[in-house]
């Protein structure tokens, strides 16, 4: 408890007296994924920019946890230069932007969806149209706590698509934006629904990954 306390304190009332220097990557790990699952991979690209360091996993936590909301400038730039390098290039240029859903009990305690607010971001700074394409219909347990397996099972059946947009994603490249990539188990449930809805292709770009997979 005295841990969590302190941790709370650090991240709601001290700034760090050094500008944050983040470790990059701007690779797309699609082949390590296809790799490992083969034909359970529904990502037609993994493009991530950062790595999922000490550092920027505290920054992360103000942003995510902390109503930090500023922090979103920290990562932002990272996730545009990342897009411009793979997504200009290996996508439709009416591609639809969209995100990884919170279930409505965690975007009522945080008060946001953060990996929303950088989808938003990227669209309005590309030019692209974002969409709310996913519902978070199941209540999951964190994925950071669970093993590759348990992951897995975790998020099974746990999104469900928002029918209106049927007509809007058929035949349209979706870039699916999210934080942080490990197993990738969110993100290819997301992507597979998307897919199995009539998205001709789904590219993922994430602010960074892990180096545990």
């Amino acid at each position: 408890m005295i841990a969590r306390i302190r941790q709370f304190l650090f991240h709601v009332f001290l700034s760090p007296e050094e500008p944050i220097i983040f470790r990059e990557l701007f690779i797309d790990k699609n082949p390590h994924y296809k790799e490992n699952l083969w034909e359970h991979w529904h990502l037609d690209g993994t493009f991530v920019a950062l790595e999922y360091t000490d550092e920027l996993k505290t920054e992360l936590e103000a942003y995510k946890y902390y109503s930090k909301r500023e922090k979103k400038e920290l990562f932002l730039p990272k996730l545009i230069e990342c897009f411009e390098l793979f997504c200009l290039e290996n996508t439709d240029r009416d591609a639809i932007i969209t995100t990884v859903p919170l279930h409505f009990l965690s975007h009522l305690k945080r008060g946001y969806n953060h990996s929303e607010l950088l989808a938003k971001g990227v669209a309005k700074q590309e030019g692209n149209t974002f969409r709310n394409l996913l519902r978070k219909s199941r209540l999951t347990k964190h994925q950071a706590k669970l093993d590759r397996s348990n992951r897995l099972r975790n998020v099974r059946n746990s999104f469900s698509f928002r029918k209106k947009y049927l007509e809007i994603i058929r035949w349209k490249d979706i870039i699916l934006v999210d934080d942080v990539i490990s197993t990738g188990s969110t993100a290819n449930e997301c992507a597979g629904l998307l897919k199995k809805n009539g998205a001709k292709r789904v590219f993922g770009l994430f602010l960074a990954t892990t180096n545990n997979d």
